[in-house]
């Protein structure tokens, strides 16, 4: 040991490398989290049980489907207008499924579907704040109607029924909710959203009721099973209203990539509207998509049919002039090279006829700058130049030749278009006769028996893993606010100061401490007296049997207890190592040396009387001081009357000459002094003590204070022997052989039952410790001296 009133030298500032941290390993995560077990389970189980609160009150909600197939190949429009020598296909031939989809959602389908539903109108039940509706849910609907619970008649409680046929009110009370009491005999009460009565009606009969406004309430029941007194919820929206709302729980889409089989899905809480609305949703679509083929096969019909008269006119021009010319010049012979070029021009020609033909169709509905009627008209550029190609090598053939030839490409130009417009006008009246459209329904809407949402077995999944994720994080989150430097050995290393023990946290000692803060403890709270086999009670030990090969040589022994700050459980350290050293036949003084805010006098379970600071003052005397505890076997100096100027006592009131008496009687002296950061009476008290020691918390301190802590007393020549680390958690990573030690297994009885035995399993798995099987204080005596000797 070195002396106190040496000098001590300065310690040298630490290398920052010094400071630097170890790797954190994955065990360490590990024991941090078995550290946290309880915090662990007790968010798990908040986290199911809300989410088990929440499946059992929130709303059921269903999910209606149907399936729609496109037809992507059918073309209503006649083949033989397109062009053989355009290569892009036409609209039909592509993929439709996604035009389709946000035709479904339009306004056009959907605003069908609220006008025949009468989706515009909302009536529900009135149900009991929070329980009442899955209270509701749970009635069997073919039992009637279910009674009210509790004696509230105006709230539903299950199987009530309500169907408006009509409902309209003025536009300034829109989206208001009205209320719709049930009477008896079939009537009901129409009040206003002020709840002022408004009328009385029957059931399938019009009400119209005056509310102040230009147009009347009116209202229309078809249907209503209630009991006398409850009240239903009524609202009337606008269209626009009612469709944003629909599209929101209503969504398309495709089965898989390039099936064109698309999914209609509506979600809602009644399923047999949903079935309906999908249905309805469904045919609306489909007999939309005929009405719109049938259109444009009507509308080519009547192009057709316009151009059929010219084309026949034509025709007969043609064939007269041919003739004619054959009855003035007779029979020609035509050669062959003009029979080629006649076929060739013949074809030119109608192809052109033709592309014209299209291009003024096309230009119904379609702009100039849309690519189909730039491709149309490059087509017919190309058919104009073969066809100027063609007139000149027939301008190079005889008069009569000629002649023969441009007669007689004029009949067969006419005739082929002729009979091709009769087909195409053929084909669009059948079309526009037996159109089907190009969707179908594969499968209709059937009503849901069990809800969509919520799903139990996924929300408890995702609850469990929430839960402990959450508990592991709130575990995280804790351990890295803690003010501390992690590992003990680390701490050392940094400060220079060696570890003389560390102390676990103690559950019996919390549960003491804070029966002395509520002045409800009025035996002493000393954890040596309560425990004996306490953990913290056997590091304890640890530090005795190092003080006492410590200090061997010195014949009498002044041990002096500091913190760096205030709640580092100095008291605690003080008053378990004087009963311990008490307990091996050594006698022991403890000095409450905190004049300020010392509390041991509670802590043996005494009262105020007398003590340091009345003895330094000079107005007691050592005798008069001096309490004697028997059944600890420790004596006691309180602190006495609370002063203010400590330090000035220390100095003036000889403090050395009264150690110097008492050493002269005991084995030790403990002095329980004040944290050295917050006032210098233990740099004073230090100069007098054999050893001196500062004790920390777990979560609590920092390297930096310890050093500053450190230096405080080497400035006044005291060199501290070592610091304490207290109350340092069950299963932490920095100690965790703190787990061997002796169990309360080996106290119980043979005789405990069954079930006390899983019980306290379950307990110990938990790191809970009961009192009722806590060691009786004369055998756990006893069991200690036994395994010392």
């Amino acid at each position: 040991m070195y002396p106190q009133n040496e000098a001590t030298p300065v310690m040298p500032p630490l290398n920052p490398v010094m400071m630097q941290e170890p790797g954190v390993s994955i065990r360490d995560y590990v024991d941090l989290l078995i550290e946290g077990k309880k915090t662990i389970l007790f968010t798990l189980v908040i986290v199911l049980s809300v989410t088990m609160i929440y499946l059992v009150l929130a709303p059921r909600t269903y999910k209606a489907d149907a399936l729609l197939r496109i037809d992507k190949n059918k073309a209503l429009l006649a083949a033989n207008l397109r062009s053989e020598g355009n290569g892009t296909p036409t609209e039909a031939e592509n993929p439709r499924a996604q035009r389709e989809v946000e035709i479904l959602r339009s306004r056009s389908v959907l605003g069908k579907v609220v006008e025949d539903l009468n989706l515009v109108v909302e009536a529900s039940p009135r149900y009991f704040p929070i329980i009442g509706e899955t209270l509701a849910r749970k009635h069997d609907k073919h039992e009637g109607v279910a009674g009210a619970w509790w004696g509230f008649s105006r709230w539903a409680w299950g199987g009530e029924k309500l169907k408006i046929e009509r409902f309209e009110v003025p536009d300034r009370y829109l989206d208001k909710a009205f209320t719709l009491v049930a009477l008896e005999a079939g009537r009901f009460q129409l009040l206003s959203p002020k709840g002022e009565v408004l009328a009385e009606g029957l059931l399938g009969e019009t009400l119209t009721a005056d509310i102040g406004e230009a147009s009347p309430v009116v209202v229309n029941v078809a249907a209503l099973q209630a009991h006398y007194g409850t009240e239903f919820e009524l609202r009337r929206k606008t269209s626009l209203a009612a469709i944003e709302t629909l599209q929101k729980a209503f969504s398309v889409k495709e089965v898989s990539k390039d099936t064109d089989i698309l999914s209609v899905e509506l979600k809602g809480s009644d399923p047999e509207q949903l079935a309906k609305s999908v249905n309805d949703i469904a045919s609306i679509y489909v007999n939309a998509t005929v009405n719109w083929e049938s259109a444009e096969a009507s509308q080519k019909l009547n192009f057709l049919e316009s151009q059929l008269p010219l084309v026949k006119e034509n025709l007969e021009k043609a064939e007269q002039a041919l003739s004619a010319y054959r009855q003035q010049h007779g029979a020609v012979d035509i050669s062959a090279e003009a029979e080629i070029l006649l076929k060739q021009a013949s074809e030119m020609e109608t192809l052109n006829i033709q592309l014209k033909q299209k291009y003024d169709e096309q230009s119904q509905r379609l702009e100039s700058e849309h690519p189909d009627m730039i491709a149309t008209n490059a087509q017919i550029r190309r058919v104009s130049n073969k066809l100027a190609a063609l007139e000149k090598r027939i301008k190079d053939l005889p008069k009569t030749q000629q002649n023969m030839v441009s007669l007689s490409r004029d009949v067969q130009v006419n005739t082929e278009l002729y009979t091709s417009l009769l087909n195409s006008a053929q084909e669009q009246r059948i079309a526009a006769a037996g159109s089907l459209g190009n969707s179908r329904i594969v499968d209709f809407a059937v009503i849901p028996e069990k809800p969509y949402w919520p799903k139990p077995g996924l929300l408890l999944a995702i609850a469990g893993l929430l839960g402990m994720s959450l508990g592991a994080a709130l575990i995280f989150l804790r351990h890295s606010l803690q003010r501390h430097d992690n590992y003990p050995a680390l701490l050392e290393y940094q400060v220079g100061l060696p570890l003389f023990a560390a102390i676990p946290h103690s559950k019996k000692q919390r549960r003491l401490a804070r029966l002395l803060d509520q002045g409800k403890e009025r035996d002493t709270a000393i954890l040596v007296s309560h425990d004996p086999l306490d953990i913290s009670v056997e590091s304890l030990r640890g530090l005795r049997t190092t003080l006492e090969a410590t200090l061997a040589s010195d014949e009498s022994k002044v041990i002096m207890v500091s913190s760096p700050a205030p709640g580092m459980g100095k008291s605690f350290i003080s008053t378990n190592l004087a009963a311990l050293l008490a307990s091996i036949r050594k006698r022991v003084l403890i000095i409450d040396a905190d004049m300020r805010n010392g509390r041991l006098h509670e802590t043996f379970a005494i009262a105020k009387q007398p003590g340091l600071s009345d003895l330094l003052s000079g107005k007691a005397s050592l005798g008069d001081v001096i309490v004697s505890l028997p059944e600890i076997g420790v004596d006691l100096i309180p602190r006495g009357e609370m002063v203010l100027n400590p330090a000035e006592l220390l100095v003036l009131g000889d403090l050395a000459d009264t150690l110097e008496q008492l050493k002269s009687f005991y084995n030790h002296i403990v002095i329980d002094s004040p944290p050295i950061l917050g006032a210098t009476d233990a740099a004073i008290m230090g100069k007098h003590c054999d050893a001196t020691f500062l004790v920390v918390k777990e979560g609590r301190y920092t390297a930096q204070e310890l050093e500053v802590s450190f230096r405080r007393l080497q400035q006044v020549g005291v060199k501290p022997n070592g610091f304490i680390i207290n109350d340092m958690k069950e299963g932490s990573s920095y100690y965790p052989y703190y787990g061997y030690a002796y169990q309360r297994d080996d106290m119980r009885q043979k005789q405990t039952t069954a079930w006390q035995a899983r019980f306290q399993n379950l307990n110990d798995w938990m790191g809970r410790q009961d009192a009722e099987y806590l060691p009786v204080a004369d055998d756990a005596e006893e069991l200690h001296d036994s395994i010392r000797a």
